[in-house]
């Protein structure tokens, strides 16, 4: 409830702060698309760390989301630099996701 408050109360550097080890994903999630501009690193581990359990899970909202993460996760390593390292990622992502052929349209969709 405090990092809410603290999110609530624009603390985001404290909230960020109280995060750590008690923060739920949903949280989390909140805290990195707040800081992304400011945080991108951050933000970055984050919006990755989300995706992870995804790969394992199927269902379009499932998906959704994980297109959603990746295009936090995209513009974070554009913010950073590290563009390559990004389709370095995805394109590990679709070999391993590749029978997932709903998942790819809708990467396809997102231009991911």
């Amino acid at each position: 409830m405090l990092i809410d408050v603290l999110i609530d109360d624009g603390d985001l550097e404290a909230a960020w702060q109280a995060a750590d080890g008690h923060a739920d994903e949903r949280q989390w999630l909140t805290l990195a698309d707040l800081v992304k501009d400011e945080r991108p690193a951050d933000a970055l581990r984050v919006y990755l760390r989300q995706v992870e359990p995804l790969r394992k899970v199927t269902g379009d909202g499932n998906y959704q989301h994980m297109a959603r993460l990746l295009l936090s996760a995209r513009t974070c390593h554009q913010e950073l630099g590290t563009s390559e390292e990004f389709g370095a990622y995805l394109s590990a992502l679709r070999a391993d996701q590749k029978r997932k052929r709903n998942l790819l349209k809708i990467l396809d969709q997102h231009r991911l």
